[in-house]
């Protein structure tokens, strides 16, 4: 029987496109980028491929400076070769886009392959950001047409970055919840508001729109300490544009992993999984994760899956992203794992995941017996899907 990690992507999409029930979600297009070119001449277009490239190592890694590295700038240079396919669509009315060289002429579309993009990223060893990302509650402050504005720009730029976004509903809850100035800055009344929308992290933005110049703070809240800054710009468009960027680089650098040379061992049990449909997704789901190397499936009985999981990183990076996944409880903190008989086992062994989850390659399903080995440290969860 094979597993197919296709499916998993499929039923992780459906997630991020039906209505929000918490928890994080896939973005379909991190290893994809649009770029405004003047024509579509062969050393436009290339020039084109290079600075999608750029975009999507930017969405990959969660950190702008990354292309300041000698060994990106490299892998930059070599787009060409890396384009899974392109097209090219007319660029809007003028200054809906960005000129390139005074004319809009065309936007090119462009995508790249995620295994040999991934693979090159591996081997520079720079932080990766994981696909499934939790999805930001966006707020503002100011006049009204200041915040729509604010908002407008804020999705963009968080679009370009591979952020999912939310935005409250502002109905009578939220603002009794918020108060008058909206966002207001503080950060146990939007806490609260996220808490309403299962975000688990959130950013609020507060400009002060001068006659010259714009000031004003933003603030990126989550499960670690609040970070935020008082940046100046020349517009409003700029300043959202720094803010939006740094904060997505403080909560990338809070996420991200290190590849590894290779892989940790992690026992994880799952409960409540009676039927062989909810087996099917608990697999699928877990193999939608991309810092998960291997599932072997170590036992299985009355309703309790045993699974050891070989991990490319911190073993947090699994804590978090099961608890932010609304599919999954947590039931026990961490327990010792018992000893369990040795049965068939079926072993994923995903030699190649693409780092933006995009590969519809199927993963080698093999049976086998489990080896003896010693005990591990076991997380348990209940299975709350389908």
């Amino acid at each position: 029987m094979k597993i197919s990690r296709f499916c998993a992507l499929l039923a992780t999409l459906v997630l991020a496109l039906a209505p929000h029930v918490g928890g994080a979600a896939v973005m379909v297009d991190l290893l994809a980028a649009t770029v405004p070119v003047v024509d579509q001449s062969d050393a436009e277009r290339e020039r084109g491929f290079r600075a999608g490239l750029g975009q999507v190592a930017v969405k990959l890694t969660g950190q702008r400076a990354v292309l300041d590295d000698p060994g990106v700038a490299q892998l930059v240079a070599t787009a060409p070769q890396l384009v899974e396919r392109y097209d090219y669509v007319q660029a809007p009315v003028a200054g809906s886009e960005p000129e390139v060289g005074g004319a809009p002429g065309f936007l090119l579309q462009v995508s790249f392959s995620a295994s040999a993009v991934d693979a090159a990223l591996r081997r520079l060893r720079v932080p990766l950001w994981p696909a499934q990302r939790p999805q930001l509650l966006l707020l503002a402050s100011g006049s009204e047409a200041d915040i729509a504005a604010v908002i407008e720009i804020a999705r963009r730029v968080l679009a370009q970055r591979g952020v999912p976004v939310l935005e409250p509903l502002w109905d009578l809850e939220d603002r009794k919840a918020i108060g008058a100035t909206h966002a207001g800055f503080d950060a146990d009344r939007i806490a609260a508001v996220a808490h309403r929308y299962g975000a688990s992290h959130w950013l609020a933005l507060d400009p002060a729109v001068g006659a010259d110049v714009v000031r004003g703070r933003w603030r990126l809240g989550g499960t670690d300490t609040p970070a935020s800054a008082t940046p100046t710009a020349e517009s409003l468009t700029q300043w959202v544009e720094a803010s939006v960027g740094d904060a997505v680089d403080q909560l990338a650098a809070r996420l991200a992993y290190l590849p590894q040379a290779g892989t940790t061992t992690q026992a994880l049990v799952i409960e409540d999984v009676h039927s062989y449909g909810a087996y099917r997704a608990v697999l699928e789901t877990l193999g939608g994760l991309e810092f998960i190397r291997g599932i072997a499936v170590t036992a299985m009985a009355a309703g309790r899956l045993n699974v050891e999981l070989q991990l490319d990183g911190d073993p947090n990076l699994l804590w978090a992203a099961l608890d932010g996944n609304p599919r999954f409880g947590a039931v026990v903190p961490a327990v010792a794992a018992a000893p369990a008989a040795q049965l068939p086992v079926e072993s994923t062994a995903q030699a190649t995941v693409a780092s933006a989850a995009t590969s519809t390659a199927e993963a080698a399903v093999q049976t086998a017996v489990a080896p003896a080995a010693e005990p591990a440290v076991e997380r348990r969860y209940l299975w709350r899907g389908p």
